[in-house]
């Protein structure tokens, strides 16, 4: 069997669970989202004037409030919305008012690179934890079936969304 095929046979075999809390508890994946958030260059001159001009947008919030609906497998819009109002991990970190469905579907056709970034990133966490990894660094190939696993559902959120407007 060729290593191609091998490799192909077994990132086939690797799946993220639909809900990653069965990998990571759900306190511990928002803090670790919250902090890959942080790690972004906030200080940005133009995104600082941007927000300074826009003192109702909260990026930081919706990109917390969708990766991590995303990662437990909420992915329709209308759902990730709904989460202000029932998770009380979400609950607790609102920043001004909680957003609409429409205003989800925006911010991910506005910001799909950053948040495919921040839903991997979760994976990763998630993965690391589940097999105790600590702090090791997960290996490229694998970095992309995570990539990839991110891809596939926020696309799922937007065909959902998509289905939901169709009817």
């Amino acid at each position: 069997m060729s290593g191609a095929k091998k490799t192909a046979e077994r990132a086939s075999k690797f799946k993220v669970p639909w809900d990653v809390s069965q990998w990571i508890d759900k306190a511990t994946l928002i803090q670790k989202l919250e902090q890959d958030v942080d790690s972004l260059d906030w200080s940005n001159p133009e995104l600082v004037a941007f927000l300074t001009a826009n003192p109702n947008f909260h990026p930081r919030f919706l990109l917390v409030l969708m990766s991590y609906g995303y990662a437990i497998g909420a992915c329709e819009s209308e759902d990730i919305s709904e989460l202000c109002y029932r998770d009380e991990l979400i609950k607790s970190r609102i920043v001004g008012q909680p957003p609409s469905p429409g205003a989800v579907t925006r911010f991910r056709r506005d910001h799909r690179g950053l948040l495919r970034w921040l839903l991997a990133q979760g994976f990763k966490h998630a993965l690391r934890n589940h097999h105790q990894l600590g702090d090791a660094t997960i290996p490229p190939g694998l970095t992309r079936l995570l990539r990839e696993a991110a891809t596939d559902r926020i696309d799922v959120g937007r065909h959902l969304d998509r289905s939901v407007q169709g009817e």
